[in-house]
């Protein structure tokens, strides 16, 4: 391919996070660009309020880095993030900072005192057949598979919320909901395919939300279980890591594994279904 037509293809694939807010605790942004041979660009915005305090580039020249540090006298709005390479070629990502809802960080965390209650999403309640299985989603619903999707959802967890009051419990804990694209054994969502979406099987962001608000209601708390530690074979920094050392995988041995082999990302040497108990150790974590 030649470096003109190379020159032509690149353009923000991702954006990650795609927004954010005003008025948060933290005024640092780190945000992730991805396209060809993004690395290669500077970044640039005028947004009053808003600085990038640096740019970082890594061994992967797809991936740029950009710092922000939103002020507290940031207002709500849109605004452009410019990237311009060495030839002069600009690109442009209209970058939002959103108002948050009122009182939003108002909220009383668990303790001692809840009654919390677990549950699987996928093993729980079916409370919307038509999204079982999913365009774009690797597996599909098998009732009759052991490890296969079942087809519980969001929707099935807020029709059982009475139930559930019922039962006396304060705080419901459920296992993680975002989206888990992997080929099998995707149940349990803990092999996290996309970090800024719910999974589709289960309702999406809109579901999610519908949730909060209806355990709000009934003054039920929502622990929101994330995992950081490790990422699904199936996630897109897979396909092209950042930097080679992206992730570690190491066995019980402490021999490391190479990402050639990204199974292992999310594969338990031997597990006994009863507890789930680990008989060897993996670690796999993100640098």
């Amino acid at each position: 391919m030649s470096l003109t037509s190379l020159a032509a293809k690149t353009k923000i694939e991702r954006l990650e996070p795609e927004f954010w807010w005003i008025g948060m605790e933290n005024p640092n942004l780190q945000l992730l660009i991805y396209g060809q041979e993004i690395g290669d660009y500077k970044a640039a915005l005028d947004y009053p309020g808003v600085t990038i305090q640096s740019v970082q580039n890594v061994e992967n020249v797809n991936y740029l880095f950009v710092n922000l540090q939103i002020d507290k006298s940031a207002k709500a709005g849109k605004f452009d993030i410019t990237l311009t390479n060495s030839k002069g070629k600009e690109l442009k990502y209209q970058y939002e900072l959103k108002e948050r809802r009122k009182n939003s960080s108002n909220r009383k965390g668990f303790n001692s005192s809840d009654v919390i209650y677990l549950l699987m999403p996928d093993r729980f309640a079916n409370g919307n057949p038509e999204n079982d299985s999913v365009d774009g989603l690797t597996e599909k619903a098998d009732r009759a598979n052991f490890d296969g999707r079942h087809g519980g959802d969001i929707q099935g967890i807020i029709n059982k919320l009475d139930y559930l009051q019922d039962l006396g419990i304060t705080t419901l804990w459920s296992t993680p909901l975002l989206e888990d694209n992997e080929k099998r054994g995707s149940y349990h969502s803990y092999a996290i395919s996309d970090y800024y979406n719910v999974d589709a099987r289960y309702g999406g962001n809109e579901a999610y939300l519908k949730l909060s608000k209806e355990c709000k209601k009934r003054g039920i708390k929502l622990i929101k279980d994330m995992v950081f530690n490790h990422c699904a074979s199936a996630h897109w920094w897979m396909k092209d890591l950042p930097q080679k050392d992206w992730f570690i995988f190491m066995m019980n041995t402490q021999t490391p594994i190479t990402v050639n082999q990204p199974y292992w990302i999310h594969m338990l040497l031997k597990w006994i279904k009863s507890n789930f108990r680990m008989a060897g150790s993996i670690k796999a974590c993100r640098i």
